[in-house]
């Protein structure tokens, strides 16, 4: 028997995170599913500072998607909670309540909206690379995600508002890339 202070908790997948949105709001499109996965991503590599869930995102010709949820819903144009095998309940309370402010952000917009969003950002034009379908395989990167959106946590407020930046509650931060990090050491050491 294992001793229950040595049990890491289970980390949420992918197909947990899709199956609490998709309990939150009963149905959605098979592209606002997708575009919703991959901002709770984004954002949670720059507010968190981990990524809620180890599976990747690929730049897919109609934007980012998580292939191992998207798998489970193919040519579908409503995904409903049933449609998906994740379990919500694996989520903490910390995770349901980041990715609720996340929802809140991008709740008004349909898929073609968020598809629409996440071609005009850096990350997924980046990383597309001309293929589609399965064939695909580009990866959109943690580092260009979490360097993108924090730049846009500290953006204007009008170009927070143009793309839907969610409201976090927390203290403004400076965020810096590896790169840029590396080159202010370097700077400073002169």
């Amino acid at each position: 028997m294992e001793n229950p202070q040595t049990m890491q908790p289970k980390k949420p997948s992918a197909s947990d995170v899709a199956r609490y949105l998709l309990e939150k709001k009963g149905a959605l499109t098979e592209y606002q599913l997708q575009k919703l996965l991959y901002y709770c991503q984004a954002w949670s590599l720059v507010v968190e500072g981990r990524p809620l869930f180890p599976e990747e995102i690929r730049a897919y010709e109609h934007g980012p998607a998580a292939p191992s949820v998207s798998m489970q819903h193919q040519r579908q144009y409503y995904v409903s909670p049933s449609d998906i095998s994740g379990d919500s309940g694996i989520l903490s309370e910390s995770d349901t309540a980041f990715i609720d402010v996340v929802l809140a952000a991008y709740d008004d917009m349909s898929g073609q909206q968020l598809e629409n969003l996440t071609h005009s950002e850096n990350p997924w034009r980046a990383s597309f690379n001309q293929l589609t379908g399965v064939n695909s395989s580009a990866v959109i990167s943690h580092e260009l995600m979490r360097s993108y959106y924090a730049r846009l946590l500290t953006s204007t407020d009008e170009e927070q508002q143009r793309h839907h930046v969610p409201n976090f509650n927390h203290p403004k931060k400076l965020y810096v890339t590896s790169s840029d990090y590396d080159w202010l050491l370097g700077y400073l050491e002169e």
